[in-house]
């Protein structure tokens, strides 16, 4: 599952994940692990690293694991050592020092990396049973404008792309009782 689109059901009642799109890095036996997309905070890097210039880059919810930790997604590879290649262009993590090197002296754009508070994870066999009771749908995504896509609309968009009716939920706000 390795490069794949978690989306939320429409109908899960979840308060963290209601309406989450989920960028999968990690499956393996022992679990698994992502980070959501669409959750965009109020932070950027130069509100946690003050001395980094050129820190505008924003910071997205990752998701409810290790909420004190800043992890990233990038594509620019071995540029920064130790990165783990997910899929296509995408890495996952590094040498965070390398990273912050490159962002000071102008060597990366917003566009090629997302930071994030925490992560999404999942104990072992946990997330393949959360799919089949129906609380998440799997989707592929052309990694390409992984980092670039308008993340407002992302799961209304992935969602019209698994059943075009679907798209009809991202229009009802998160209670539907109060519409």
């Amino acid at each position: 599952m390795d490069g794949k689109l978690l989306i939320a059901h429409p109908l899960l009642n979840d308060g963290f994940f209601n309406r989450a799109v989920i960028y999968m890095t990690n499956n393996n036996d022992e679990g698994s692990f992502g980070f959501i997309l669409n959750f965009k905070t109020e932070f950027k890097l130069r509100d946690i690293r003050p001395q980094i210039k050129n820190g505008n880059f924003p910071i997205y919810e990752g998701g409810p694991v290790a909420k004190d930790q800043l992890f990233f997604l990038h594509t620019l590879g071995q540029k920064v050592n130790d990165s783990f290649h997910v899929k296509d262009n995408i890495y996952f993590g590094g040498d965070f020092n390398d990273m912050l090197q490159l962002i000071e002296h102008g060597k990366v754009k917003q566009h090629e990396v997302r930071f994030f508070m925490g992560y999404s994870g999942w104990g072992e066999e946990q997330l393949e049973k959360e799919i089949k009771t129906t609380s998440w749908m799997v989707n592929d995504h052309d990694s390409d404008d992984l980092l670039t896509i308008n993340y407002s609309d992302l799961w209304k968009q992935k969602l019209e792309e698994i059943n075009q009716n679907y798209g009809i939920f991202a229009e009802i706000g998160f209670d539907p009782s109060v519409n």
